[in-house]
C-alpha cells in the first residue's frame, strides 16, 4: 500500500460520476423528504379521524416499513417492467398511452425510485405524527370547538403548532436518511448515472472495483455531508424557534 495524501480527495472533486451522484442526492433529498413528510402527515391526519378499523389501517400502512427492501423492489420492478410487460405498462397500453419502462428511462427513473422509497418509509412518519396528534390534550381541542374552531382551523392554529418539535425531529430524520439512502437505489440500479447516489457509488467503488482508498474517501464525504446537513437544519430550526418565541 502507498500513502497518497490528498490525492483521493482531489480525484473526488474532479470525478464526473461523483458530481452526478451529489446532484442526484440533493434532488432525492428534496423530492423524497417532501413526499414522505406530506404523505406521512396526511395518513396520520386520516387515522386520527377514523374510529372503526383504525388499528387495522395502522398495521396496513406500516407493513412496507417492516418488509424487506429486496421484496418491495422486486415487486415494483415486476410491476414496472416493459419486457416482459408488467402491470403498469399494461395499464398504460389499455388507456391509450405509450408504455414506458419507468425504471429504465433516465428521465423518469429517479422520480420512480423516489416514490418507491417513499412508499416504504411513509408509514414510519405516519406513526410518529399520529402519536403526536393523539397525545394532544382533549381539553384543548374541546375548548377550541367551544370557541367555534372548525377542523381546518384546529389543525392550523392548534394541532400543528403543538407538534412543532415533532416536525423538527422528522425533518432531521428525513434529510439525514435521504442523504444516506442506499438499499432501494442499489437494488433497482439501472446502470445509469441518473440514479447514482453517493452511497451506491461509494459501495461500488470500494467493493465492486476494489478501490478501497477512493471508496473510503467517498465514505468520509458522506459522513461529513450528513453531519453538516444536520447541523444546518438544527441551526435553522433553532433560529425559527427563537423568532417564534420573540
Amino acid at each position: 500500500m502507498e500513502f497518497v495524501g490528498l490525492a483521493n480527495y482531489i480525484r473526488m472533486f474532479t470525478d464526473d460520476t461523483f458530481q452526478w451522484a451529489v446532484i442526484n442526492n440533493f434532488k432525492f433529498v428534496l423530492m423524497g423528504s417532501t413526499f414522505q413528510l406530506i404523505v406521512g402527515l396526511f395518513l396520520a391526519m386520516l387515522l386520527a379521524h377514523i374510529t372503526k378499523g383504525c388499528n387495522l389501517l395502522r398495521v396496513i400502512y406500516f407493513i412496507p416499513c417492516i418488509i424487506s427492501s429486496m421484496a418491495i423492489c422486486q415487486i415494483f420492478s415486476k410491476m414496472l417492467s416493459a419486457q416482459p410487460q408488467g402491470l403498469i405498462c399494461y395499464l398504460m397500453e389499455r388507456i391509450g398511452m405509450q408504455p414506458i419502462a419507468l425504471l429504465a428511462n433516465s428521465r423518469t427513473a429517479l422520480v420512480t425510485i423516489t416514490l418507491i422509497d417513499g412508499y416504504k418509509y411513509c408509514g414510519l412518519y405516519m406513526i410518529i405524527f399520529y402519536s403526536a396528534f393523539v397525545s394532544i390534550s382533549k381539553d384543548v381541542l374541546e375548548a377550541s370547538i367551544m370557541d367555534g374552531c372548525n377542523l381546518i382551523q384546529q389543525y392550523r392554529y392548534i394541532k400543528l403548532p403543538l407538534i412543532k418539535n415533532i416536525f423538527c425531529i422528522v425533518i432531521v430524520m428525513l434529510i439525514n436518511g435521504c442523504l444516506k439512502t442506499f438499499d432501494v437505489f442499489y437494488i433497482l440500479d439501472n446502470k445509469s448515472r441518473s440514479t447514482e447516489m453517493v452511497a451506491t457509488y461509494m459501495y461500488k467503488t470500494a467493493f465492486n472495483s476494489a478501490d478501497f482508498g477512493y471508496g473510503s474517501t467517498l465514505a468520509v464525504f458522506l459522513v461529513v455531508e450528513c453531519l453538516a446537513a444536520v447541523f444546518v437544519i438544527q441551526r435553522l430550526l433553532g433560529t425559527a424557534k427563537g423568532e417564534d418565541g420573540e
